[in-house]
């Protein structure tokens, strides 16, 4: 394999978080070293039947092209396909739920590809700027 990355990294298209995940990734040292996905959602391509099996062929040609070992998912609060703030409640109820989701993502990629690595993060708009943690999934 002439060209590999370590990962791919999978976040919603919202054009207003793009310049806050370059930094963060950067920072991280996967920018660069990451195929980049993005689509409305996020992880909610891999939950909707309509979608699922793209969102995981993308994981698979990044796997089988690139060498990719890890995926990394990026939910956001007040994401537009979700109906945003409005439609998700309070902060700790759409944090709660975003984690939820992206919970349900990671068990649905570790059973098509058991052997990648799936991290989770919540961003959110902050200060003028985004702010992205990791977040520590529990089990779907």
């Amino acid at each position: 394999m002439s060209h590999t990355c370590r990962a791919i990294i999978v976040h919603c298209m919202d054009f207003r978080f793009i310049t806050g995940l370059t930094k963060f990734f950067t920072e991280r040292g996967l920018f660069g070293d990451a195929d980049l996905v993005g689509w409305a959602g996020a992880g909610k391509a891999f939950l909707d039947d309509a979608s699922r099996e793209f969102a995981l062929k993308q994981v698979e040609l990044s796997h089988a092209l690139h060498g990719t070992t890890e995926v990394h998912v990026v939910a956001h609060i007040d994401c537009g396909a979700y109906g945003g703030s409005a439609a998700l409640g309070a902060y700790d109820q759409e944090r709660a739920f975003q984690i939820q989701e992206l919970a349900k993502v990671k068990a649905i990629i570790a059973d098509r590809f058991p052997q990648l690595v799936f991290v989770g993060y919540l961003a959110q708009l902050a200060d003028g700027g985004v702010s992205v943690e990791n977040v520590d999934l529990p089990h779907a």
